[in-house]
């Protein structure tokens, strides 16, 4: 069942608020008419009699929805502007088949090419579901806004930050507010950068979505494609449908399932030996073999990742984008400057000085700092009340009272209290507790991480969304691996590392399966519209969707691909920064991601709208958290083996002692001996893996290969056009050169003459 005419079904869907009157909706799809876009479907727009009523009933309520679309023409000049790069036919049999920009003039190129699967492309195999969305989004954002809706935009814009998060209310909010309002005075003089249609829109909040309507009878096919777990996910079909953005991230999920299987199997097998020998993961000569080769296992997996990201992008058309081609919009619809004439290009462009934005970045890294602060003084709290820190302490440190040590907390965590730290179930409850604290804390401050970005102004979305990411992972990151850090290097206890390890990794998995998919499904299974909606589903494939199904469309949650990358991200830490540790996390990992590839695929099927193809070649900034935790791995493990058990001590015995309280420690003769070693071992791991990593090539040869034939190809097609060129221009060429001989006789006869 191939896709039917671009021009009968929508491919985006707009909401209006009904702050939108209407005179401005009536404006907005005059504008969007005289831009190409065709109005195809609408609910709200019309009564009974055709006569348009607006956005606003008087209460709130009957928010106007249009199903936009193009026609098959537009389609295809826009992906010429766009240079979407499609397989094209060549007239060569060693190249069959080269990546080439579209061009509408050498339409037979492109059409009909055999595909995987040529259900999710137009009846001319050309464009898949993903391409008609990205063009026709494409299309709107080139729309500029009507002067009547500029005006109404710069009146709106210095409260636009205010409106635009709705947050005013909040601790936070009042946080932003004053951070504002100090720095507002040296911004009056700069305008907002919203002169296209969608920009303006969003900006006063006329509209509130703009997304791809979903294909009921294609992200039924995913899903049914995805279940079985013993089939890798469809990811071509999933770019074909969501685009290149989404499908790198299961891409990378699919990639990480199949990577974790050597460090897992080592685990495992380590794991086994130690139980039959009745060793501990404090005292087993074996376990820190894991961890070293899980380090190493780390450093060469992003390599190949990368290299797999090169195969992808080349199989997909986006090997040769650029971070300026990356998202649909260049500029960030908020971005304020003042106007100058552009030393590059001569013309009139919006101006924000670079030292400014730095500036901001170091407040903004201090108010993290602040928050940062906060978030210890949480998990020393919870550290107390798991027990880690507790009367029994004493004993270690003497007359000294623990620096972390607060009674009133502690207390719950004693034999019989509600946290008893010694019962099996009971112990669970601070670690439970404690992960829907860090949930709601991390909420919060995700708000806040987008006001800061805001504030500082990117010029670019690209800018903005990496400044997000960046706040948000470090954020996030310290509230995960903050209290095993504790344990690793200041209590230096291998045992309670593990456990609380167990109980992270465990408790984070279960959540994710709760929060993912069995809370969303029962939501939306109690909910008075599940029935109706699943019959539209189901009858959509037969006919025009209807107004209900547009409306049940847009009032889908939004998708973002960050809680689902934070989520493996964090995992991918316990796997490598404590392996010595945990020897069986990575074992574990597999597992947990083949659950996860399925439930994530279907909340995008059942639970989110259909989010809005981004162009891409990698997953980004999440690229540069993996390395770093990669080669941080090295250093965590080795003092795991060195400080925190008794792993090295079962090879350098002579290197240790034994307490009063029955804890090694290592010998005050030998303490530059064994630094001596974790360091030699450290430099000797990072140099093998540098010359690892340098040894494979980024770009597989298989790419490079494609890659050079197209450079070929491209030089054959200059030189033939060069000889047909000189062909053409044979016959002048003939003439001129006669003429030039008969003027060279001339001199010469009359030379003879005389």
């Amino acid at each position: 069942m191939v896709l039917p005419p671009v021009a009968t079904r929508p491919v985006l869907l707009m909401r209006f608020t009904p702050k939108a009157s209407q005179d401005v909706i009536a404006t907005v799809i005059d504008a969007l008419t005289r831009g190409g876009i065709i109005i195809v479907d609408s609910e709200g727009l019309y009564d009974e009699d055709g006569k348009l009523i607006g956005g606003s009933d008087g209460n709130g309520n009957n928010a106007v929805v249009l199903g936009l679309t193009t026609t098959q023409n537009l389609l295809e000049h826009e992906a010429e502007i766009i240079r979407l790069v499609k397989p094209s036919r060549t007239t060569h049999r060693h190249i069959p088949i080269i990546m080439e920009h579209f061009s509408s003039r050498a339409r037979e190129d492109f059409i009909k090419i055999e595909r995987e699967n040529d259900d999710d492309y137009d009846a001319d195999g050309l464009f898949t579901s993903a391409e008609r969305a990205l063009l026709v989004e494409s299309m709107i954002n080139a729309i500029p806004a009507p002067k009547s809706l500029e005006s109404e935009n710069k009146v709106a814009s210095s409260m636009a930050g205010d409106a635009y998060h709705k947050l005013t209310n909040s601790a936070v909010g009042e946080a932003y507010q004053k951070l504002r309002s100090s720095t507002l005075s040296d911004e009056e003089d700069y305008e907002t950068n919203t002169s296209t249609l969608c920009q303006v829109l969003r900006q006063i909040e006329y509209v509130d979505v703009v997304s791809p309507v979903h294909i009921p009878h294609i992200k039924r096919r995913i899903l049914k494609d995805t279940i079985s777990i013993t089939t890798p996910p469809p990811l071509q079909a999933i770019r074909d449908y969501y685009g290149e953005g989404v499908a790198f991230y299961f891409a990378w999920m699919h990639f990480m399932t199949k990577a974790f299987a050597i460090p897992g199997i080592l685990g495992l097998v380590v794991f086994i030996l130690r139980i039959y020998r009745g060793d501990t993961v404090d005292n087993c000569e074996l376990t820190p073999f894991v961890g070293l080769a899980t380090f190493g296992w780390a450093v060469l997996c992003n390599r190949y990742w990368e290299r797999t990201e090169a195969e992808l992008a080349y199989k997909w058309g986006t090997f040769a984008v650029t971070d300026g081609d990356r998202l649909s919009l260049g500029k960030r619809p908020g971005f304020r400057g003042k106007m100058r004439r552009s030393p590059i290009t001569g013309r009139e462009e919006r101006y924000y000085p670079v030292s400014k934005r730095r500036f901001k970045c170091v407040i903004s890294a201090i108010i993290t700092l602040f928050f940062l602060s906060g978030i210890l003084g949480v998990m020393v709290i919870f550290i107390n009340l798991q027990g880690y820190v507790s009367r029994a302490d004493r004993e270690l440190w003497g007359d000294e009272e623990h620096p972390l040590y607060f009674p009133f907390f502690s207390r719950l965590a004693e034999e019989g209290a509600i946290f008893d730290s010694n019962s099996m179930w009971k112990s669970f409850l601070p670690v439970i507790l404690r992960a829907i604290v860090v949930v709601n804390i991390n909420q919060q401050y995700s708000k806040l991480a987008v006001m800061l970005a805001e504030w500082e102004n990117h010029e670019t979305l690209l800018g903005h969304q990496n400044s997000v990411v960046l706040k948000r992972v470090l954020f996030e990151a310290f509230d995960a691996y903050i209290i095993l850090f504790y344990l690793a290097i200041y209590e230096r206890d291998i045992y309670s590392l593990r456990l609380e390890l167990v109980g992270a990794f465990n408790v984070d998995t279960l959540r994710r399966v709760f929060t993912e998919c069995i809370l969303p499904f029962t939501m939306r299974y109690f909910t008075k519209d599940s029935v109706s909606i699943s019959k539209k589903d189901d009858d959509v494939d037969k006919k025009s969707p209807s107004s209900s199904f547009l409306t049940s469309e847009a009032d889908l949650e939004e998708y973002d691909t960050f809680d689902d990358y934070i989520e493996m991200l964090i995992q991918f830490g316990y796997v490598t920064l404590f392996a010595a540790a945990y020897p069986l996390a990575a074992f574990l990992a597999m597992f947990a991601n083949l659950i996860e590839i399925r439930s994530d695929v279907w909340k995008l099927t059942h639970i989110f709208r259909r989010r809005t193809p981004v162009r891409t070649n990698d997953i980004g900034m999440w690229k540069v958290s993996l390395k770093a935790i990669a080669w941080l791995a090295a250093g965590s493990n080795l003092f795991l083996f060195a400080f925190s058990s008794n792993q090295m001590r079962q090879w350098f015995p002579d290197y240790y002692v034994t307490d009063d309280t029955g804890r090694s420690m290592p010998d005050d003769s030998s303490t530059h001996e064994i630094l001596l070693i974790v360091m030699v071992i450290e430099h000797v791991l990072i140099i093998i893996a540098i010359l690892g990593r340098n040894a494979i090539a980024i770009t597989p040869k298989t790419v490079r290969d494609e890659v050079q034939k197209r450079l070929w190809f491209h030089e054959t097609l200059a030189s033939n056009a060069r000889v047909r060129t000189v062909k053409s221009n044979s016959t002048e060429v003939s003439s001129l050169s006669q003429r030039i001989k008969m003027m060279h006789r001339k001199p010469q006869t009359r030379q003879t003459t005389m």
